[in-house]
């Protein structure tokens, strides 16, 4: 047996100042379509901004049901708007951000699992690196450079595939 260690670093911003403009103006659109975000049940709002290679900025919110199973998360909801939208078109960032009517201390919010995988996925469709920016209610911004760094053995099609 042998032990395989994974180790990721992150980049950690202390405050919004210290983005670049394009960056800073992205998280404050996702922080606006936090009132596109239906979450009556949960009072969890998320919503996500995505900043498109052709520079089109796509939304997205989160939409609860009162059977939870058939939520849609923010960044699930974003990635195929791009994709019906903008077909094959490279996504540049995504900004992530979430409210809880209940608390004021969230720091940067993570996609869940779920979102992993299909972020991971259009990496692999759109053969891109989607850089990630996640902010919560705190001034700390955590920035991904791609989602490996949070789904390090990620499922993909290769084990789908023949060999």
């Amino acid at each position: 047996m042998k032990i395989k260690t994974i180790h990721q670093d992150l980049k950690v911003y202390s405050s919004i100042d210290e983005l670049e403009a394009y960056e800073r103006d992205l998280i404050s659109k996702a922080i606006s379509f936090l009132d596109l975000s239906y979450a009556p049940y949960s009072k969890f709002h998320v919503a996500t901004a995505l900043l498109l290679e052709n520079d089109e900025v796509i939304s997205g919110a989160n939409q609860e049901n009162a059977s939870y199973p058939l939520c849609l998360c923010a960044e699930r909801v974003a990635l195929h708007h791009a994709a019906m939208r903008h077909p094959g078109v490279k996504i540049k960032l995504m900004a992530l951000t979430a409210r809880n009517e209940d608390r004021t201390d969230l720091g940067p919010i993570p996609p869940c699992g779920a979102c992993r995988q299909v972020i991971a996925e259009y990496q692999e469709i759109l053969d891109c690196k989607i850089r990630i920016l996640m902010k919560g209610d705190q001034p700390e911004i955590l920035e991904l450079s791609s989602i490996e760094q949070v789904l390090p053995l990620g499922f993909n099609s290769d084990f789908l595939q023949s060999s």
